[in-house]
């Protein structure tokens, strides 16, 4: 668990009767509630002691489900999920209940934003994040819960193919725990990922900073390779955006090297500082934001991507 006062109070069997957790990444949540459900309710207690909310509920069928006593058990859990969506009204009517909530009630309050200000209630706050320096330990004791185990080195090198992103982490995951591999290495990724170690999402953003037209579309076209039309682009882009926000990092340190970067990111990246002013990086930022939003709805985001490419390059462009 991402929060050690939370998984304090999980070991503890969550005893409080109100907890707000609340993270910008959904699957946080759901983790935490899946743990949460284990040790409130056991399996032959749920049908009469668990209910789910959503911002489209009634309040009154929430305050009921929540002072309803436990059916032959000794709490009930009530989650209200996607908080951040629920209807001022809404949040207004439950805020009697929030304030004295029922002693023999769990309720789990799950939002994607933080509360709201001025919200009055008698329970705890919890935000569930990972910082990115945290993101290769995590890595780990998630494949272990998959029943895998990742070396230090493909934990890493898992990262910089794909990028922070704890979706498609989780995916890649997934693939790892189906391939039949107690033990992932460096290779496993590769195969998994589907790149070789010529190409790397990185050398693509070394080709574009240096203006190599001919071989970013050519790395380009083997990152495309043998991948589901619909899963590589999003990958591409999550790790432009990973490369290219440890590109401005760099520029912004005037040359010093961030913590957690690679030795050989390090090298590549700085021999390209001279060329770039704030200017740029506003202008790369806001076409890979378009971009991103483009690949979600176009039909051919391989031609999303080669645009994407071209503009790249241009904003590269010394004025």
């Amino acid at each position: 668990m991402l929060d050690s006062r939370l998984n304090k109070e999980i070991q503890k069997g969550l005893p409080r009767p109100l907890y707000f957790l609340w993270s910008k990444e959904n699957f946080f949540l759901t983790e935490a509630l899946s743990e949460a459900v284990n040790v409130i309710i056991p399996s032959h207690q749920r049908d009469f002691n668990y209910d789910v909310f959503y911002p489209s509920s009634n309040p009154q069928e929430i305050f009921d489900a929540a002072l309803t006593l436990p059916f032959l058990a000794q709490r009930r859990l009530v989650v209200l999920k996607d908080f951040h969506q629920f209807s001022m009204p809404a949040i207004e009517a439950l805020t009697a209940y929030f304030k004295n909530p029922s002693d023999t009630t769990c309720m789990l309050i799950l939002s994607l934003k933080e509360p709201k200000k001025g919200l009055d209630f008698y329970g705890s706050i919890y935000f569930l994040e990972i910082k990115e320096r945290e993101a290769p330990a995590w890595l780990k004791q998630a494949a272990v819960k998959k029943g895998i185990r990742l070396s230090e080195s493909a934990a890493e090198y898992l990262i910089e193919a794909v990028g922070p992103d704890i979706g498609l982490l989780t995916m890649e995951l997934e693939k790892l725990a189906l391939s039949g591999r107690k033990i992932i290495e460096d290779k496993d990724i590769m195969a998994s990922v589907g790149i070789t170690r010529e190409y790397i999402p990185f050398n693509l953003v070394d080709a574009l900073i240096a203006g190599k037209k001919t071989k970013a579309f050519r790395i380009l076209k083997t990152l495309l390779e043998g991948k589901s039309a619909v899963e590589m682009p999003p990958l591409i882009i999550g790790a432009l955006n990973r490369h290219y926000r440890q590109f401005y990092e760099l520029w912004k340190s005037k040359g010093k090297r961030p913590p957690k970067m690679w030795d050989s990111t390090f090298r590549i990246l700085s021999k390209y500082l001279p060329n770039v002013t704030l200017e740029t990086f506003n202008k790369i930022f806001q076409i890979l934001h378009k971009a991103d939003l483009e690949i979600k709805t176009f039909t051919r985001p391989e031609v999303v991507l080669e645009m994407l490419l071209i503009k790249l390059l241009r904003a590269g462009e010394r004025n």
